[in-house]
């Protein structure tokens, strides 16, 4: 039989999901519009401005919010749920109708056989679920926890990232030095030769040997320079500020200090540990997803009522409730149950071996952190005799120079050597502090 029937339903949705607080949402600049710094700049403010305002920190924030909020949601799931329903029906038979998809508790009107309007309101709440709810809710709440643990995970990443950038534009700067230095020895060499040459006491080719290294010099000068404007522009990106922020480093290249003892830094990193922590708590809520599983095998009784007011009256009355408890049993679904019972199992047991994958890596990161900063600290004790050693044949060439008892280019090997030794206590300088930088992410630490 054709019939036309034409509703209405206008739907009340209880709020299980509320974003409460202003949260990171607010007050944040819009994408493309990262801050602008200028001035000097000091390691310490540039990691507070990094951990602050680095895009990918504040990714993992929101991300942290949004489970938070899931958490929140899965919670209102072992609650009372309440739902309104109004329906506009019109035909010519007896039908039923459901309420809009999405809403829940769902609710079904019996619509008679001419028009009519139908306010309904549905009620249950959860009376036993056979763990089902109380494991969504836990493992909700582990998600969300491992989620604020991604947080410090990308903050302790960021944190290393800007140390190294900040580290390697020092050491950029500091082959500018060097640099600088072998440009004005070598103007000061091919000034002495040239003015040997003129007074008879020299040759032609110690002039040219000079100007030849003073133009090296020169190249190498402009090569550093170009460094040390890529590596601000590397620290600009690591902190998530322009890239053409005018900054000068206030920090200098200094030894890093002593690495505390390596059996404390392993103890640490497996207590506080952010990625640790994060896989503790992805193995909660996989245990949590098993409980889930089970319990939705057996029984799950809810507690429902239901208060209908409609026109036309029907039997002489306008409206009506009902009471009462529904019990529901799975008896045949093809194994699925049983099947997602096993696969959350399997879960739990991939979560566990991620885990100790997690506790072995930390192992071997502050093992190996700690033989590189160890190694550091012997090789700048190494590059500082060398450089004493190689200013000292410095002095003496010059002396000899001076006196005419050498040539330039003996001034000329010195002055090489000097440079080598410059830039080898320079990037031991860079070795110890980077080292001490990945020692400390070792460990999970993120703050000075």
């Amino acid at each position: 039989m054709l019939r036309a029937t034409a509703w209405v339903q206008l739907v009340v949705p209880s709020v299980a999901l509320a974003l409460g607080g202003a949260g990171l949402a607010q007050g944040r600049p819009p994408a493309g519009d990262a801050p602008r710094l200028s001035g000097p700049l000091s390691l310490r403010k540039a990691l507070e401005t990094g951990l602050r305002d680095a895009p990918t920190v504040r990714a993992m924030a929101y991300e942290a919010e949004s489970a938070r909020a899931e958490s929140r949601a899965a919670r209102a799931m072992a609650g009372p749920q309440l739902a309104a329903h109004t329906t506009l029906s019109t035909g010519d038979m007896t039908g039923i109708l459901g309420s809009a998809p999405g809403v829940d508790p769902a609710g079904s009107i019996m619509a008679p056989a001419r028009a009519s309007v139908d306010q309904n309101l549905t009620l249950m709440a959860p009376i036993h679920t056979g763990g089902r709810l109380a494991g969504l809710t836990r493992a909700a709440r582990q998600r969300a926890l491992a989620a604020d643990a991604g947080v410090g995970v990308e903050r302790a990443d960021t944190a290393l990232m800007i140390r190294d950038a900040y580290y390697r534009a020092l050491l950029a700067a500091e082959m500018v030095k060097v640099a600088r230095a072998r440009v004005e020895a070598a103007a000061e060499m091919e000034r002495t030769a040239q003015a040997l040459f003129d007074a008879g006491k020299g040759i032609q080719a110690a002039v040219a040997r000079a100007r030849a290294e003073r133009a090296d010099g020169q190249r190498m000068l402009a090569l550093a320079q170009n460094d040390e404007a890529a590596m601000l522009i590397e620290l600009t990106t690591a902190m998530g500020i322009q890239p053409d922020s005018p900054i000068t480093l206030s920090d200098a290249l200094t030894e890093a200090p002593a690495p505390p003892d390596p059996a404390a830094l392993v103890a640490e990193a497996l207590r506080t540990r952010p990625d640790l922590l994060a896989a503790r708590a992805r193995v909660e809520a996989a245990r949590a997803d098993a409980q889930a599983a089970r319990g939705a095998r057996g029984p799950q009784v809810y507690g429902a009522a239901m208060a209908d007011a409609f026109a036309p009256s029907s039997m002489g009355r306008n409206g009506g409730y009902t009471v009462g408890a529904v019990v529901s049993l799975p008896l045949l679904d093809g194994g699925r149950l049983k099947a997602e019972a096993e696969a959350a199992q399997a879960m739990v047991r991939r979560a566990e071996a991620q885990l100790q994958a997690a506790e072995l890596r930390t192992r071997a990161e502050v093992a190996r952190a700690y033989l590189d900063a160890q190694t550091a600290r012997a090789g700048l004790t190494a590059a500082q005799e060398a450089l004493a050693a190689a200013q000292e044949a410095c002095d003496v060439a010059l002396l000899r120079v001076q006196n005419q008892k050498a040539i330039p280019l003996e001034l000329l090997d010195a002055v090489a050597t000097l440079t080598e030794a410059r830039t080898n206590r320079a990037r031991s300088l860079y070795d110890g502090l980077a080292a001490a930088a990945r020692l400390r992410r070792a460990a999970g630490r993120t703050e000075e």
